[in-house]
């Protein structure tokens, strides 16, 4: 008992000399024997994004000044199949403009713990809880539209506009079934010129027959009525009447085909999107608020290098770190289009280089870092960036192997007080282009390519920082001794990107971290 007090004083006298330098940035490595307990948060908001280096709303993707078919690929497929009725390639459909605005808040609570195996060597452990909110804005302006809601779909018409519908494609059979029976006959033979007339109107009306089927019975979209989607729709079946009245004396080819004459308006294009048993199949687009665990993080530190003159003068503490992030994150839903994920969920590999310069009052942090992020599986929509509602059935299990990633930092500070520093810093990392590929058991889906989900992936950006740390590396006064503590509070922004797309962050993060002796 006598000797254990004497022992254990010097033990920590140890610690305590292989402390942090004061008012440094928060360190890397614990001294040996002491377990560090890390207590900390971010959160992060922003309202706006780099695409290319432009900066723009973050819900770009949104804002259309012309809902077409080159947004909205449902719409596009009607488009394909109304040029095929009229033979008017130039012909489109739109629901109108939208615009839209999305308010981000990402919140992460730190919990993690170090401890010192030896003088030089640390292990740590991070686990991060990730709260995120997506505050979300999407209007439809309909009032330039020449597209409604097909009046024959069975999930988005009426029985009015079905029961019309029938009677017109019925009338058009019976018209011509008729023509072929007396085609079959000698009925035309007496009339010059009839026969003809009538095998060329069959074949014609026999295909409209057919584009109009795949219009009607396939797409959810048509061109509402007294627009030139309309017009040019109505012209061809008048033309097909025209002949088959006039020339080939067949009556009753007298229904007018079903068109809307109602635009859609912004709630009836959410109940589009939304509908369980539609093309689109999508959730609300407001997505609840997520609570759920991020990547959570283990590794080790090395203190290589640690000169500190004893009469002063320039101070050189560098550390190499590694970790392991695993898959605990939880991805975003590929039904939810804005959805974010609390974590990357795959395993990456990552290094960096630390080193501390210190002289007097001043002194500087250089990072630089290597991230290798290991290929994950995922379900994902495979449709491009410009076309974020996408259909239900392009939806694929799909492995990422996303870019590595290369960062570099500095991070001058000034001591202002024996235990306090003031810092300022930029950082710039880069990230290379992903890779997308099906999985082995998932079979293609026709017209898509999983490739499409790496446009925007190869990434930069430049951060600048501010902030404010504590360094106490304990100390001794009398017979009472006091352990080591640092914290820190630091304030970041996302200033410019010049390659793919990224959020423009603004993020406050800060860190309490206590030390104690164990065992």
């Amino acid at each position: 008992m006598t000797l254990s007090r004497p022992l254990g004083a010097l033990t920590l006298l140890a610690a305590i000399a292989a402390a942090p330098l004061p008012a440094q940035l928060p360190p890397l490595t614990v001294p040996r024997g002491l377990l560090r307990l890390d207590f900390g948060g971010r959160f992060d908001n922003w309202d706006q994004r780099y695409l290319g280096g432009v900066k723009q709303d973050a819900a770009s993707d949104f804002i259309r000044e012309t809902v077409d078919g080159r947004w909205l690929a449902p719409l596009g497929s009607a488009e394909d199949a109304l040029r095929r009725v009229t033979g008017v390639q130039a012909l489109s459909l739109s629901l109108g403009r939208t615009s839209s605005s999305m308010l981000v808040n990402v919140g992460t609570a730190n919990l993690g713990a170090a401890y010192g195996l030896t003088r030089r060597l640390t292990i740590f452990g991070n686990v991060p809880i990730v709260r995120i909110r997506v505050q979300e804005v999407f209007k439809l302006d309909s009032t330039n539209a020449t597209a409604g809601f097909n009046p024959a779909d069975p999930l988005f018409g009426d029985a009015a506009g079905q029961a019309k519908s029938a009677l017109f494609f019925g009338q058009l059979s019976t018209a011509l079934a008729t023509l072929q029976t007396r085609l079959q006959t000698p009925y035309y033979d007496t009339i010059p010129g009839a026969k003809a007339v009538a095998l060329a109107t069959l074949a014609r009306g026999t295909a409209l027959q057919t584009n109009l089927r795949q219009l009607y019975d396939a797409q959810n979209f048509l061109p509402l009525t007294g627009t030139p989607g309309a017009g040019a729709l109505n012209g061809s079946i008048d033309s097909l009447r025209t002949r088959l009245k006039d020339s080939l004396l067949i009556e009753g080819f007298s229904a007018p085909p079903a068109l809307p004459s109602t635009r859609i308006g912004n709630a009836g294009f959410e109940d589009y999107t939304t509908a369980a048993t539609g093309p689109i199949a999508a959730l609300p687009f407001a997505p609840p608020i997520l609570s759920y665990l991020g990547d959570i993080e283990v590794g080790a530190a090395f203190g290589w290098l640690d000169h500190r003159p004893a009469q002063g003068g320039l101070s050189i503490r560098s550390t190499l770190q590694g970790l392991v992030r695993l898959r605990t994150g939880k991805l975003d839903r590929p039904n939810s289009f804005f959805d974010l994920s609390t974590g990357d969920r795959q395993p990456d590999v990552q290094g960096d280089l630390v080193t501390d310069v210190m002289h007097g009052r001043l002194g500087a942090r250089i990072t630089g870092r290597y991230v290798l992020q290991l290929p994950g599986r995922l379900d994902r929509r495979l449709s491009p960036p410009d076309q974020p509602i996408a259909p239900a059935n392009t939806q694929a299990a799909v492995e990422r192997d996303p870019g590595e990633i290369v960062e570099a930092s500095v991070e001058p500070f000034v001591r202002i007080a024996p235990t306090l520093a003031l810092s300022v810093g930029v950082r710039y990392w880069s990230k290379g282009l992903d890779r997308y590929k099906y999985l082995p058991n998932q079979t293609p889906i026709a017209g898509t390519d999983p490739s499409v989900l790496a446009i925007g992936s190869k990434q930069n950006a430049t951060v600048l920082s501010a902030g404010v740390s504590f360094a106490d590396p304990g100390a001794r006064v009398g017979s009472r001794s006091s352990l080591p503590m640092d914290a820190f509070l630091r304030w970041e922004m996302v200033t410019g990107s010049s390659q793919g797309q990224v959020p423009a962050r603004q993020s406050v993060s800060f860190g309490l971290r206590l030390y104690r002796r164990f065992p």
